[in-house]
């Protein structure tokens, strides 16, 4: 059965995170999708690909979606912690 967007809802803030070769990379949602298909309705954040807008967990290296803020939080703390063990090892 095919997906039938009711409504869109903006999506500052927010990254798609995806999983690139064991790192983690965000792109900007662009909306959530109020979707519904096969009598279930769900939220689905929706990304740019290219000149299309698509469902960000359609891509096979889809891991989540989380707040930007969030993300970089974590990125920040993943790099500092990557200099403290280089220091421990000079």
């Amino acid at each position: 059965m095919q997906d039938n967007i009711i409504q869109i809802m903006p999506a500052a803030g927010w990254v798609a995170v995806f999983d690139e070769d064991g790192e983690e990379s965000a792109q900007g949602v662009v909306c959530f999708a109020l979707v519904e298909s096969a009598m279930k309705r769900e939220v689905r954040a929706m990304i740019a690909d290219g000149a299309q807008i698509g469902f960000a967990d359609a891509l096979p290296n889809f891991v989540r979606v989380q707040e930007l803020d969030a993300f970089e939080e974590e990125d920040d703390e993943d790099e500092e912690g990557e200099e403290d063990e280089d220091e421990d090892e000079a």
